[in-house]
């Protein structure tokens, strides 16, 4: 049985994303993207760690809600809170940003991401698997196949960085799908 605190992240995150959408011309709702991210960490990695199951939930709170990480600290804990900071991308400042072109902002943030990523823990960055192997569903329906493989190369960068001991399981199927281009 889940615990009520699982459950009581599953509802603030319903109420911090509610509004927005996916993206693509019939966008999802934006909740089951982590609703997806916690189930492909409880189902297909076997991960029960209850932290690590609220982060998965709460992960995108600080990027794309109001949510503040003193109030998912109060809610759910110093741990969670830790592991949903870890799981915020950082985004370069305004002036970085001058005169750069489309392509290079966003070479710009993939590295910014590539060092977030190389800094978290053993357990943030299973919850990064995760979030990458859903945003790479989603990513085969909505991106050009130009932004898509461009998207791909990143993921695998992304595998470089984490070593694959960190979740063998989950790190071959985001391997399998970035390579062969379908979830097995």
């Amino acid at each position: 049985m889940g615990s009520a605190r699982l459950q009581s992240s599953v509802l603030w995150a319903a109420e911090l994303h509610a509004g927005q959408w996916r993206d693509g011309d019939n966008p999802l709702p934006y909740l089951c993207h982590p609703l997806e991210v916690l189930s492909i960490l409880r189902t297909v990695g076997g991960v029960i760690d209850d932290d690590m199951l609220c982060a998965a939930v709460l992960h995108d709170g600080l990027e794309m809600t109001s949510a503040t990480l003193a109030e998912i600290e109060v809610r759910f804990g110093r741990e969670v809170s830790g592991l949903v900071l870890d799981l915020t991308r950082r985004e370069p400042d305004e002036s970085s940003l001058v005169g750069l072109t489309k392509d290079e902002i966003w070479t710009l943030r993939a590295g910014m991401l590539i060092e977030d990523i190389a800094g978290m823990g053993t357990k943030a960055m299973t919850i990064k698997l995760c979030d990458r192997i859903s945003n790479l569903r989603e990513a085969r329906s909505v991106k050009s196949v130009k932004k898509l493989a461009r998207y791909q190369g990143q993921t695998m960068r992304i595998l470089e960085t984490i070593p694959r001991k960190t979740h063998p399981i989950l790190w071959d199927l985001l391997s399998s799908d970035t390579v062969k281009g379908q979830f097995v």
